[in-house]
């Protein structure tokens, strides 16, 4: 079906090229090129249906399977059915066939032989997970969430400028052995994107193979310091450094000097809001737009769909079956997963995949929350294994992340990295959360700052009021101050630098904290 698009798109190619040279406005040339990701959107239309249609085009696919043959799925088989048969999966249930796949086994998972895998070390701390990657989840998933992404901008902003320049994406590395080929998602993606969209991204897609992050980067920066960039995709975190190292190597402060017509910035990983501050200075208080995606290495799920961000449109068409289990059952290990049209708004829900790429009934580990139903729109507030919950707090991602940008607005500082672990007992016996905190502006008064944070948490989550109430069960937050790149050198010898790799906001491993307080050494304050 996606064929068809292809001689259309080769004529708007050259017309777009024709329109960039001899026309100034805007208008036409986003009108047009809308015009063939227009095919995409209309996919993205009846959203109920457009899971039926996908549920049996990956049921035909999985009854072709060994995976699928071991519990005898037939092609028609109902939702019911499966949903009694395959069971609830996590990476480790399914990573003895992944492996036998990476091997040269065929049929395992999915239809044929799988070369490409995603190596996402995600927010764990301590294995690298590999996410296979088929043609069609390339093509039907990747491809087309980034190109409905594209329109829905288009669409909220129709005297855009985007296409007059360069769009920089920082992406992470490849490395091939024999066939396979394993790496950043994002590396994946920019090596076998079509034409048209090479021709406007930077840097150049043969830097995937450079596996020295730091060499790499400095490549990154030196080529966007010299071009017109309009837009920049990628993790929140890496892409500051690469705005910062722009601005030392062009020796300015503000980053309009070197793009002045810089509009758009396309994000997704972790949630943006710490870091406004920081983008906030380097844009001189002026922010560009920000949209916000869901484009993890399992899947491309869903992207913003209006200026103002209300939360981010699901993308039910494209090769992905969804399933959601309520937070409090999974965390009471009762896996009740029901489809889409059962979603209510505003609970917590761990979202289950059945993909293109061979990931059945696959908990992905996100825990999200419905802001709108029709159309169906979700916000990421959390991971199934980042939460606190010493005595019943259940503390998600969502409010630390809430609580300590209200903080430092309060208090005026701003921070680069923070994570948090449970701690404790203390001299009296009760056990606290204990965050250790890079600043990239310190408060004045440290102790002021950790009181305000504690209170920001005690007014977003009330389970955590109640348990702070007198100091009784829970003791007051301890923070360990923590000098620069002390997150960036804990990255550096985990070999995690750039890509999608990111900070886990909340650290279950200890092995973490360790390697952490290790590298910070003697040099800390705890506050």
């Amino acid at each position: 079906y996606y064929d068809v698009f292809s001689f259309y798109l080769k004529f708007i190619i050259l017309l777009i090229k024709f329109l960039f040279k001899h026309m100034n406005s805007f208008t036409l040339i986003n009108k047009i090129f809308k015009s063939y990701l227009q095919n995409y959107f209309n996919l993205n239309n009846g959203e109920a249906g457009n899971q039926q249609l996908v549920f049996h085009r990956l049921m035909n696919l999985l009854s072709e399977t060994k995976y699928g043959k071991q519990f005898k799925i037939k092609p028609n088989i109902s939702y019911e059915e499966f949903k009694n048969i395959i069971p609830i999966n996590t990476y480790d249930d399914l990573k003895e066939q992944i492996y036998a796949m990476m091997n040269g086994e065929v049929d395992v998972l999915i239809p044929g032989k799988v070369v490409n895998y995603a190596k996402s070390s995600g927010t764990t701390s301590d294995f690298s997970k590999f996410i296979p990657i088929t043609d069609a989840m390339i093509k039907e998933n990747h491809f087309a969430g980034g190109s409905m992404m594209i329109y829905y901008y288009l669409n909220a902003n129709p005297d855009s400028r985007m296409l007059k320049g360069k769009h920089l994406v920082i992406f992470g590395s490849l490395t091939k052995e024999n066939e396979v080929i394993k790496g950043d998602l994002s590396a994946h993606i920019s090596l076998n994107l079509p034409y048209f969209a090479k021709i406007k991204r930077i840097p150049p897609p043969d830097l995937v193979w450079d596996s020295e992050w730091e060499t790499k980067f400095r490549s990154i920066s030196l080529i966007s310091a010299n071009k017109n960039v309009t837009a920049m995709y990628g993790v929140p975190s890496w892409c500051l450094k690469s705005i910062e190292k722009v601005l030392l190597l062009k020796n300015v402060n503000n980053i309009y000097d070197v793009w002045p017509d810089f509009e758009v910035y396309f994000h997704g990983g972790v949630n943006i809001d710490p870091y406004l501050p920081l983008y906030k200075k380097i844009f001189n208080e002026k922010l560009p737009i920000l949209w916000e995606t869901y484009n993890a290495s399992e899947g491309f799920f869903a992207t913003q769909d209006t200026l103002v961000n209300n939360g981010m449109r699901l993308l039910t068409s494209i090769g992905v079956f969804y399933e959601f289990i309520d937070f409090q059952d999974f965390i009471s290990d009762k896996m009740n997963a029901i489809t889409l049209d059962e979603v209510e708004l505003n609970k917590n829900y761990v979202i289950v995949i059945s993909a293109l790429n061979g990931l059945w009934r696959y908990i992905v580990g996100d825990v999200v929350q419905f802001t709108t139903l029709n159309p169906y729109r979700l916000k990421i507030v959390g991971r199934t294994s980042q939460y606190i919950n010493i005595a019943g707090e259940e503390v998600m991602i969502d409010n630390i992340e809430r609580a300590i940008m209200q903080a430092c607005k309060i208090e005026h500082c701003s921070v680069n990295e923070y994570t948090v672990f449970a701690d404790g007992p203390d001299e009296n016996n009760r056990f606290f959360h204990h965050w250790i905190i890079e600043f990239n502006e310190a408060p004045n008064d440290f102790i002021s700052f950790r009181n305000t944070l504690d209170e920001q948490l005690q007014s977003i989550n009330s389970d955590y009021n109640a348990k702070r109430y007198n100091d009784l069960i829970l003791a007051p937050i301890r923070i360990t101050v923590a000098p620069n790149h002390t997150f960036y050198n804990w990255l550096k010898s985990k070999d995690r630098l750039g890509g999608q790799n990111k900070i886990p906001r909340v650290a279950k491993n200890y092995a973490m904290i360790t390697e952490l307080l290790n590298i910070i050494g003697d040099n800390y304050k705890l506050i």
